[in-house]
Parts: C-alpha cells; sequence; structure tokens
C-alpha cells in the first residue's frame, strides 16, 4: 500500500509540473460556472489566445533549483468537428507530443480534448472547458469543478486582473494576468499566466508547494 500511495503521489505531482509548463491540464469530467459574461469578439489586438494555422511559440521553464527545459507549441490545422471550427495545437517537449483541441467562440476560448500522441491516451473535457476569457478583462472570473487523473477531485477559480508590463526573452509585454488557485487530490496549486493581446502567453508561474517553476516566451512567429 505504501508503494502504491508513494507513486500514485510522484505521478500527480509530475502531472501537475507538466501542466503548469504547458498552461493546461488533463482534466475529464465536471461541471464550471462562469461568473460573468464574455466579452467582445476576439479578434485582432485583442485576442488573447491567437490560433492562426502556423503561427508558433518557445518557451523555456526554469525550476526553483535552476532546472531548466525548453518546449515549443504550434498551430497544425483547423477543422470542423460538429459544427464547431476546431483548432489542432500540439506541444512539443522532452516528455512526448501533446495535442489539444481548441474553439473559439465570442468571448471565450474553449479546450474540448487533448490527446498524449505517443501513448495515444485522452482526456475529453465534458462538459467542454472554458479555458480562457477571450478578451481578458480586469475583474473578469470564472470556475471549473470535477475531476482529473486518475479521478481527484479538482477544484479551480480563476481571477483576472491587470494589464501590467512584463518583461521575458522574448521582449516586453502589457499583459492581462490570470490567477488560477485550485486544490487537486486535496493538494493547493497556484498557477499564474500573462497574457498579451495578438501573442498569447508570454509568461506562467506555478507553485505546488513541491514544485515552482516560471515559463517565459522566448520568441514567437505569426504567419
Amino acid at each position: 500500500m505504501k508503494t502504491n500511495k508513494a507513486v500514485v503521489t510522484l505521478f500527480v505531482v509530475a502531472a501537475l509540473w507538466l501542466a503548469s509548463v504547458l498552461g493546461c491540464s488533463s482534466l475529464r469530467k465536471g461541471t464550471m460556472s462562469p461568473s460573468s459574461s464574455g466579452g467582445a469578439s476576439s479578434t485582432g489586438s485583442k485576442d488573447y489566445f491567437p490560433l492562426r494555422v502556423g503561427d508558433s511559440w518557445k518557451y523555456r521553464s526554469t525550476t526553483a533549483d535552476g532546472k531548466q527545459s525548453e518546449f515549443s507549441v504550434k498551430v497544425l490545422s483547423e477543422e470542423k468537428e460538429a459544427g464547431n471550427q476546431l483548432y489542432l495545437v500540439e506541444t512539443v517537449s522532452t516528455f512526448q507530443p501533446i495535442h489539444d483541441w481548441y474553439s473559439k467562440p465570442s468571448g471565450w476560448v474553449l479546450m474540448h480534448r487533448q490527446e498524449y500522441v505517443k501513448t495515444g491516451s485522452k482526456a475529453e473535457y465534458e462538459p467542454t472547458k472554458q479555458f480562457l476569457k477571450n478578451p481578458l478583462t480586469s475583474g473578469d472570473s470564472w470556475q471549473w469543478k470535477g475531476k482529473g487523473m486518475m479521478g481527484l477531485e479538482i477544484d479551480e477559480s480563476n481571477q483576472v486582473s491587470g494589464p501590467e508590463t512584463v518583461s521575458v526573452p522574448a521582449g516586453s509585454f502589457d499583459a492581462m494576468k490570470v490567477m488560477t488557485k485550485m486544490v487537486q487530490g486535496g493538494a493547493p496549486v497556484t498557477k499564474t499566466y500573462w497574457y498579451a493581446p495578438g501573442v498569447g502567453m508570454v509568461k506562467s508561474m506555478t507553485d505546488t508547494g513541491a514544485v515552482q517553476s516560471t515559463t517565459e516566451l522566448l520568441d514567437h512567429s505569426s504567419n
């Protein structure tokens, strides 16, 4: 029993670190409720999560003890599915390629599902996850509650503030700050993201208690 519990604990810590690096979590089922309505149509400079086919981002993550790793994100394709316009986004790191499917109705970025390419394991979001408000407005908030990996209960809340100036290797940006507080399997986690209009995520910080890391944008290529 002690060995099994240790394995589960290590798996959860590793999963939380990966989720913080990629800016998302492998959640499955649950309920969510926005506390305010979405904003105007996410176009042009108002778009805090651009998903043009061919766009790419490169990031570097640094842990509290100085260990660094890099990963890249690229929009691979745009497709129709059940009446939705879905964008396939690939994240490539030292772990394994991960595919995420998003849609962008007015006022929101929605996350539909996720797949770990090498193992073929998938996570369907039921109902569809409200990943990010778009555009972001200071004072906005939303919540999500459900189950994640290995059936662990997750309770997540998001709060928007800003804008504030953020300096990363890719440059300085006027970005909106999204603070996410969650409890997963009884363990509290705080994740903070900075999103710049027309660019997307430029920085994130994660504190799981056991793992602290900072991720910064190195380069961004837009078609």
